[in-house]
């Protein structure tokens, strides 16, 4: 499996709730933590058992080194991770209130500068994950690696932007209830109840292509060529939903790539996203195999 994703610093604050625009709140920073998007995917999927290769960029700096250290003590494949002589390591502020909500904002550095290498051969059984914190331009050349080659390829378009063309070339798609809406073109949120969702997913869904819409503690659902799947959440006290998105990605990339078929893929990958929202952070609250055990 390679996943071709961003490397952040995070760096979190509680706060009781999110301030309107022009409010202050008063909360705590916490210490930083190891993040982004394709360093969490990777871990979600290495600790769920399957070998990952980790393409991005870090800086030289001491949060390049540090995150460097946590994917390989994780046991990934750094063969391909870059290293920018300029740019800084990327960093993420990340901001969770009382009932476990986040937001996050994001400066790419490094990241920026994430392409997919030439010399990274793939192959027919590969699985590749790719989300969009780093250039589309690197996220086009895995995908279409992904396709030359007869891989699978799983793309999660967020953030929402450029990538959006992006959509139609990966073989499963995963979105969020907003992303869902804002790539159906209605300019209103999906509805949470399972049909809505499906019709939506429907609308932007190509013949062969499976899309995936996440809808937090509700669930989710599927619509492609196996037909419709509707996986109900499952019932647990989130403290911090930070990552959550990214370890149901990675453990639904690696259940594919590990044969399973969609429906026991996508039901492995929702328990792992259950767990992790019960536990502080992002790298650090991905569950282990013995975790993921009906």
């Amino acid at each position: 499996m390679v996943v071709v994703g961003s490397l952040n610093v995070d760096r979190p604050w509680r706060v009781g709730r999110h301030p309107a625009v022009g409010e202050t709140v008063t909360g705590s920073m916490l210490a930083p933590v190891p993040g982004g998007k394709g360093l969490n995917e990777s871990v979600a999927a290495a600790r769920s058992g399957t070998s990952v290769a980790l393409v991005g960029c870090v800086g030289t700096d001491a949060d390049g080194t540090w995150l460097r250290g946590v994917a390989a003590g994780e046991g990934i494949d750094l063969a391909h991770l870059a290293t920018h002589p300029d740019l800084p390591t990327g960093s993420a502020l990340i901001v969770v209130d009382d009932a476990g909500d986040n937001t996050v904002t994001v400066s790419a550095g490094a990241n920026g500068a994430a392409a997919f290498p030439e010399d990274l051969a793939l192959a027919a059984d590969d699985v590749v994950c790719a989300p969009l914190e780093v250039p589309v331009e690197a996220v086009a050349a895995v995908l279409l690696a992904a396709h030359e080659a007869g891989a699978r390829s799983v793309l999660n378009p967020s953030p929402i932007g450029l990538g959006v063309a992006l959509v139609p070339s990966a073989d499963v798609v995963v979105v969020n209830q907003h992303e869902a809406a804002y790539l159906a073109g209605d300019g209103e949120e999906v509805a949470v109840d399972a049909a809505g969702a499906l019709a939506h997913a429907g609308a932007i869904r190509t013949e062969q292509q499976t899309v995936v819409v996440t809808l937090g503690g509700i669930g989710l659902v599927s619509s492609g060529p196996s037909g419709d799947h509707v996986v109900p959440g499952l019932p647990v006290h989130a403290v911090d939903t930070t990552g959550a998105g990214d370890c149901f990605l990675g453990v639904l990339a690696a259940s594919l790539a590990d044969g399973l078929d969609l429906l026991p893929a996508l039901e492995r990958a929702n328990r792992a996203a259950s767990i992790a929202v019960t536990r502080p952070g992002a790298v650090d609250a991905m569950p282990h195999a013995a975790e993921l055990l009906d």
